[in-house]
């Protein structure tokens, strides 16, 4: 039996730039950069200052950090049910969604610190453990550590998927990091001027780490040995339950070769991503909706003495996978609206919406997918998080007034896109 692909980390540094590709399985599964004009705050934990409050919209707008010029950032807060804000209070916040276009940031009062196998809650109590399936013997230990950790306290925990197959003693680890991350912000905060950051949000190598599953053993293979020593420094504060393995590696000696991811990322910019029976997707994003349309190609002509049913189901099956993997890959967030083969039998289209929820398991975004209806559209969400792959490496052309798209950047190897 061939041994499974290692999972890997590619990371390498073009002036103040840092490019971190995510090999899992085979083949590319995330791309991120670090990047002084991609500014993404997703995490990251601010004293903000109410400065107006909308009860009509329910939401109060807060001024939680400072522009390049130092003038003061409003971002919107929605407000719960009965909850009260005044003009001039002080709220922790932290972002939810970064500004998009004319779109404010999107702010909440439930900051959620994400690790790898745990995530601390500020407005939930006590330990959640039900998205990871453990043995009875762990779980009752782990659950007993876990509480120990947050007595007396008011925040909570909760085990991600990620962390079935972790070890007891890694999961607590990352927990006890977590804690020790919030209880420094909350002292930050009692002596901040607001609007302040009190915690910067997730770097590219750490919010790709954390979403690697337990038990996965991660290799970080950086290009040049300075790099590696930032990296080793930069994780060595941080909460990421097991420690990867750091490698300094040339880039024409990576496995995969730089070409290929080059080549990786060039394929998941492309709009039309081919499926191995013949048929194709068709991503056409947009303003308001990500509309995906899946065509049957020459899959129709395949498998001689199959039904027309059969061919359709199989089709759709194969897309629903692939269509949750692009996702995450392009990073795309928002309304999402899927134009599925058309199928008569009510039985397949459950089947095929349940097969799209089940390839987002491992996804870290919070993912809501209705059913399908008798015309064969999927509508679902994805929640946003960090910058669009397209927009890593495009920036709109002011010639054309954004009809077309302008190179930015080159990816990981540095070849052409």
């Amino acid at each position: 039996m061939a041994k499974p692909d290692p999972t890997r980390l590619f990371v390498a540094e073009r002036g103040p730039e840092r490019h971190v590709a995510l090999w899992r399985q085979g083949r590319l599964m995330g791309y991120r950069i670090d990047a002084p004009d991609l500014r993404d705050r997703s995490g990251a934990l601010f004293l903000g200052q109410v400065v107006r409050v909308d009860s009509g919209m329910g939401s109060a707008f807060v001024a939680f950090d400072r522009s390049a010029s130092g003038d003061a950032e409003t971002g919107l807060l929605p407000l719960r049910r009965g909850e009260k804000r005044v003009e001039g209070e002080r709220v922790l916040v932290q972002v939810a969604q970064e500004r998009r276009g004319e779109k404010s940031a999107r702010l909440t009062a439930a900051a959620i610190l994400e690790g790898r196998y745990i995530d601390l809650l500020s407005k939930e109590s006590g330990v959640h453990m039900t998205e990871a399936p453990l043995e009875p013997e762990m779980a009752r230990g782990l659950r007993a550590g876990l509480r120990g950790l947050i007595a007396d306290s008011a925040i909570g925990l909760r085990l991600t998927s990620r962390a079935s197959g972790a070890p007891a003693e890694s999961i607590l680890k990352e927990a006890s990091g977590l804690v020790a991350t919030w209880q420094h912000s909350m002292a930050a905060c009692a002596d901040a001027t607001a609007p302040a950051c009190l915690q910067p949000p997730a770097d590219a190598v750490l919010s790709r780490l954390r979403e690697i599953p337990g038990g996965e053993p991660v290799t970080i293979v950086a290009d040049n040995r300075t790099l590696a020593r930032r990296i080793e420094t930069g994780l060595a504060g941080v909460s990421v339950g097991d420690m990867p393995v750091i490698e300094t590696v040339p880039q024409r000696e990576w496995i995969p070769t730089a070409k290929e991811l080059d080549e990786a990322v060039r394929a998941a910019l492309d709009p039309r991503v081919p499926l191995s029976d013949g048929g194709w997707l068709l991503f056409e994003p947009g303003e308001t909706l990500t509309a995906i349309d899946v065509n049957s190609g020459t899959a129709s002509n395949r498998r001689v003495g199959a039904s027309r049913a059969d061919l359709r189901l199989k089709l759709n099956l194969q897309a629903a996978e692939t269509i949750a993997r692009q996702l995450r890959l392009r990073a795309i967030g928002g309304l999402v609206v899927i134009d599925f083969v058309d199928m008569e039998s009510s039985a397949d289209r459950d089947r095929v919406v349940k097969a799209l929820r089940g390839a987002f398991a491992d996804d870290p975004a919070r993912i809501r997918v209705l059913p399908m209806s008798d015309l064969g559209l999927v509508q679902m969400t994805r929640q946003r998080r960090g910058v669009p792959l397209a927009e890593l490496f495009f920036g709109p052309c002011e010639a054309c007034e954004s009809t077309g798209r302008l190179a930015l950047r080159r990816p990981i190897g540095d070849g052409p896109l």
